[in-house]
C-alpha cells in the first residue's frame, strides 16, 4: 500500500488543516522570543526604577562590606506588566508590608513606577505583591442601596476603601462618632445614608439637635424617633433641655446595670441611642450669643449644653448611647473643649486644611492635607476603632428626597 502524500499544489480538502510550514513556524517562534525579550527589558526597567525608589524612600538597608558601604533593597522575583503593573517582592528582615504605603511612600514610589498609587497584598511568608494603580481608585462613586438594618448590632455601610474593601459599622460597637468637613464636602450625605439604614431598627433610638433642621426633624415626621429631637434655632433652650433629658436617662440606666455586668445590653426596651449633634459649633455660636441670666437665674444655654455633651461623651459607652459630632472644623473650643474632641473613637475628615486633618487625626496626617485639601465631594480619611488613617469613599444614597423617602418607607412608626 502506498502512502499518501500531500499534494501542496491543490487546496486542502475540506476538514482538514494544512500543518503550517517552516517559514510561519520560525515567524512564530520568533514573536514569542521577541515577546519574551521585550517583557525581560521591561521587567529590568522597573526593577531598577523600584530599586532606586527603594533607596530615595529609605526602604533599604546599607551593609558594610570590605568593599565599602552597599546598600541592600527588597527583592524582585517577578514583575508582571498587566494592567495594572505589579511586582512579586520579598521583605528584608524587619520590615512590614505597610512600609510601603505609610506615610508618603506609597505615592512617590508609584509615580516612580508611573502610576497613582500603590496597592499592597500580602502573600505567603515574607513576600508581598504590589500593584501600581493607574488612576485614583476612589474615583468612581457608590450608590448606597435601598435597606435597612434589622438591629443596631448589624453593620451598616460606612464606606470602600482604595482596596476595594466595603467597610461596614455597627453602632453598637464602643466609640462615638465625629465628622467634620467644608461645606458641599459630603459628611451630611454620609449621615443621610447612615440614619436612614437604622431607622427601622427596634433597638435604635435616633435623638439629637440639629440647627439646620434638614438631617433632624421634618424628615422624621410621624415615626417614633421625632419626639427626641430638637431643630432650628428659635428656642436654644429645648436643645439644652433635650440634652439634660438624655443625660438624665443615662443617670438611670447607669443606675439600673444588673449585678456583674458594667454596660447595658441594648433591646427594645433600652435602645441604643444615637445622640446626632449636626453642625454642633453653630449651635454653641447660637447659645453664647444669647443674654447670660444674672447671677442666681440659672446657668446659661451654652454651659449647659456643653456639659451635657461632655457627659454624654465621657460616660454614655456604658448605658448604650452614642455621639455623632458633625462640624466644619473640630477646633477644640468649637467642639466643646480638646476633652470632647479625644472622646471621638471613629473619625473621619472629608475636604479640610492640613491643619484640620492633623487636629483629628494627629501628626502622622499632616502630610496627608496638601491633597486632601482639594478632594472630591465624598472622599474622606477615617481613622479609629483599630484602623489607621486611610482613605475612604462613602457610598451616595441619592438626594435629599430619597434620604426622606427611605426614613418614612422604614422609619417606625409613632403610636397613633
Amino acid at each position: 500500500m502506498t502512502p499518501r502524500t500531500l499534494d501542496r499544489t491543490r487546496p486542502p480538502a475540506a476538514g482538514h488543516r494544512r500543518p503550517p510550514g517552516f517559514v510561519a513556524r520560525w515567524r512564530a517562534r520568533r514573536a514569542e522570543r521577541d515577546a519574551w525579550a521585550a517583557h525581560h527589558l521591561f521587567a529590568q526597567g522597573i526593577t531598577a526604577e523600584f530599586r532606586e525608589a527603594c533607596t530615595a524612600l529609605r526602604l533599604c538597608q546599607y551593609v558594610s562590606v570590605a568593599a565599602g558601604l552597599t546598600v541592600r533593597t527588597p527583592r524582585v522575583s517577578a514583575v508582571h506588566g498587566g494592567p495594572p503593573i505589579t511586582l512579586t517582592v520579598e521583605l528584608m528582615a524587619g520590615q512590614e508590608p505597610g512600609d510601603f504605603t505609610s506615610r508618603q511612600n506609597g505615592p512617590r514610589l508609584a509615580h516612580s513606577l508611573g502610576g497613582h498609587g500603590l496597592r499592597v497584598e500580602p502573600l505567603a511568608g515574607r513576600w508581598v505583591r504590589l500593584i501600581v494603580l493607574n488612576h485614583d481608585p476612589l474615583r468612581e462613586g457608590f450608590g448606597l442601596p435601598s435597606l435597612a438594618v434589622a438591629s443596631g448590632s448589624e453593620p451598616v455601610i460606612l464606606g470602600r476603601t482604595e482596596d476595594g474593601i466595603t467597610l461596614g459599622h455597627a453602632f453598637t460597637d464602643a466609640g462615638h462618632l465625629g465628622a467634620q468637613g467644608q461645606n458641599g464636602s459630603g459628611k451630611s450625605a454620609l449621615f443621610y445614608g447612615l440614619l436612614s439604614q437604622v431607622a427601622a431598627a427596634p433597638d435604635v433610638l435616633v435623638a439629637g439637635s440639629d440647627i439646620t433642621g434638614l438631617l433632624l426633624g421634618r424628615a422624621w415626621d410621624g415615626t417614633i424617633h421625632r419626639a427626641h429631637q430638637v431643630t432650628g434655632t428659635g428656642d436654644i433652650a429645648a436643645h439644652a433641655l433635650l440634652l439634660e433629658d438624655l443625660v438624665a436617662e443615662m443617670d438611670r440606666r447607669l443606675a439600673t446595670i444588673p449585678p456583674r455586668r458594667d454596660k447595658i445590653e441594648p433591646s427594645a426596651q433600652t435602645p441604643t441611642v444615637l445622640v446626632v449633634l449636626e453642625e454642633f459649633p453653630g449651635l454653641l455660636r447660637a447659645a453664647d450669643a444669647r443674654p447670660k441670666p444674672k447671677r442666681g437665674e440659672g446657668v446659661p444655654a451654652g454651659d449647659r449644653i456643653r456639659s451635657a455633651v461632655l457627659r454624654l461623651l465621657s460616660e454614655g459607652r456604658k448605658a448604650a448611647f452614642r455621639v455623632l459630632m458633625l462640624a466644619q472644623r473640630f477646633e477644640a473650643t468649637a467642639v466643646g473643649g480638646g476633652y470632647a474632641r479625644d472622646q471621638f473613637a471613629l473619625r473621619l475628615s472629608f475636604r479640610v486644611p492640613a491643619d484640620s486633618l492633623e487636629m483629628l487625626h494627629g501628626t502622622d496626617a499632616r502630610p496627608l492635607g496638601a491633597d486632601h485639601a482639594n478632594a472630591a465631594p465624598g472622599i474622606a480619611y477615617l481613622s479609629g476603632l483599630g484602623r489607621d488613617c486611610e482613605r475612604i469613599r462613602v457610598p451616595y444614597l441619592g438626594d435629599y428626597g430619597e434620604y426622606v423617602d427611605r426614613v418614612q418607607r422604614f422609619g417606625r412608626r409613632a403610636a397613633a
